[in-house]
């Protein structure tokens, strides 16, 4: 299987019992070179023997390529079969799990099919895995930017203006680079989240439900993450205008959500009106179906540009984070690490403090022990805290929903890979402490509006963060841009997300296992029993 890795590979065979075997090795094998998590490939694997298994029944003997290529260190495998074209879907009895499979293609996790040129396609784009993780090269740059800035504060006057003349200027560039970027990611992020659900009767009685309670504790959260916020930071509540004018400029704020043309929300960055536009254009497309199937096509072609764009900038973060803590130090010693300490006291108890608040309200609305709901729930946690990945979790996640918490097994493969894409209720506390923490320490004040902008930006954008690298560093642009915070405060709040991710993902997957289990209950779906009963080992 050597020569799976060269950069680019291709084999062909006839179709058979077979050759299906050797078509699922070779797949395996890409997908474990490429670092992808043992339990995942072999999901992915089955699901192409269990395809291809249909396709040798419907089209016989007929010629099957498999292609892997990488591309910017990327790779792509593709699995093709010559003839007639031949739905997977019409085959699925369980029209939940069509959704679920959607939603996992985005993230690399499972076959995408399409039909070109004559051909049934399955393909795959597995994330590439680095020698070292972000987090390590995050925290690399934090220590180098405090070393080198400490080191360059002895130097003269003119070799201190010297560094800044090369570092700023670069600094400016790359975050340009990521501003350009952001704003598209952001709307077709939204687009494509809605045009996966394929079809509004594939969501279902419990779908909607779910939806509607995820999205409702993203905006509560927010809301008394607002409230709490008063109590941690001073609060301007008049700025030289009287309350009734700071009532007017927040239901002007809400008003103003709706774009007067489609192409300033863009050019000024304005996070509410890009994302009210993506809902618009993506529950348009949802509607019209089949009627806009060549627009719905490009959009998510679109999205897959815009995702690889955003990838290869990402991997310039940990170089992002340097050159402006580096700058930083050069002008104010200690401030932003003050700040950056100041994230880390409200934003990593906050978390727990969700997630304990979650598992208390579950175990009162369904009469089970805590204690025994936190045993059952924490394998999940504690992978997802490890990795600081809810795709890592995602089997485990799976596992523990269907056999420990009583939730049937057709409910989780929705509701599962559905809420780690729209539900981040962690992402929505650490965005807020650390977007309270930076404007504070560069003088913005938080005001009224403030506090609103706040709680409607990031209870959007946390349901619209693309899980790729790079994708919170978007996040953070945009908001930034959207709240007044100057660009400089990116990087510190990038080098803090890099240890709030860990807590931030454990707290979400816990709070989506817990709002799964109330909905499957309002419908009468959860297993009492199971639920009750005790851990199984």
């Amino acid at each position: 299987m050597e020569q799976l890795i060269r950069k680019q590979y291709k084999e062909e065979f006839i179709l058979s019992a077979e050759t299906i075997d050797s078509v699922s090795e070779m797949l395996a094998a890409s997908l474990t070179e490429a670092g992808t998590n043992q339990k995942d490939v072999l999901r992915i694997r089955l699901s192409l023997e269990e395809i291809l298994g249909i396709w040798l029944k419907k089209l016989g003997g007929r010629m099957v390529s498999y292609r892997s290529v990488q591309r910017f260190g990327r790779l792509s495998i593709e699995v093709c079969v010559d003839g007639e074209q031949i739905s997977t879907e019409e085959d699925e009895e369980d029209e939940g799990f069509l959704l679920s499979n959607r939603l996992l293609a985005q993230a690399g996790l499972s076959l995408v099919y399409t039909y070109k040129n004559g051909k049934n396609c399955l393909s795959c784009n597995p994330q590439k895995k680095f020698s070292m993780g972000q987090m390590a090269q995050i925290m690399t740059a934090v220590v180098l930017a405090a070393v080198l800035g400490l080191a360059a504060g002895f130097l003269p006057q003119e070799g201190q203006t010297a560094v800044l003349a090369v570092t700023q200027p670069l600094f400016n560039f790359i975050f340009g680079g990521l501003r350009a970027v952001s704003s598209p990611l952001v709307f077709f992020a939204v687009c494509c989240g809605i045009v996966s659900i394929g079809d509004l009767s594939v969501v279902g009685r419990i779908g909607k439900k779910l939806i509607v309670r995820m999205i409702a504790g993203t905006f509560l959260l927010g809301v008394v993450m607002a409230l709490v916020s008063c109590l941690l930071f001073p609060t301007v509540t008049e700025t030289g205008n009287a309350v009734s004018g700071n009532f007017s400029e927040v239901y002007q704020m809400i008003l103003d959500i709706v774009p007067s043309d489609i192409v300033s929300p863009f050019l000024n960055g304005n996070a509410l009106q890009i994302v009210f536009l993506g809902i618009c254009v993506g529950t348009a497309l949802l509607i019209l179906g089949e009627r806009t199937a060549a627009v719905q096509n490009f959009v998510m072609q679109t999205n897959e540009v815009i995702r690889f764009l955003m990838s290869v900038l990402g991997r310039l973060v940990p170089l992002f984070v340097f050159l402006s803590l580096f700058d930083l130090l050069l002008s104010d010693v200690g401030n932003g690490y003050f700040s950056l300490l100041k994230v880390f006291i409200i934003a990593i108890p906050g978390c727990f403090l969700l997630t304990l608040f979650y598992v208390f309200v579950a175990a009162t609305r369904l009469s089970v022990s805590p204690v025994l709901l936190i045993r059952k729930m924490l394998p999940t946690y504690l992978i997802a805290m490890m990795t600081a990945s809810s795709a890592a979790a995602l089997t485990t996640n799976l596992d523990t929903c269907e056999k420990e918490l009583g939730i049937p097994k057709k409910v989780a493969d929705f509701a599962i890979p559905l809420g780690q894409v729209l539900y981040k209720p962690g992402f929505v506390v650490g965005l807020f402490g650390v977007a309270l923490c930076m404007a504070e320490s560069y003088g913005v004040p938080i005001t009224p509006q403030f506090l609103v902008m706040a709680v409607l930006t990031m209870g959007l954008l946390a349901m619209a963060t693309p899980p790729i690298p790079g994708g919170s560093l978007s996040v953070f642009t945009v908001i930034f841009a959207q709240l007044g915070i100057p660009a400089g405060a990116v990087a510190l709040a990038v080098a803090a997300n890099a240890i709030l991710d860990f807590f931030m993902t454990a707290a979400g997957l816990a709070c989506l296992q817990v709002q799964v289990m109330l909905a499957a209950k309002s419908v009468g779906m959860l297993d009492q029993e199971r639920l009750h009963g005790e851990r199984r080992e």
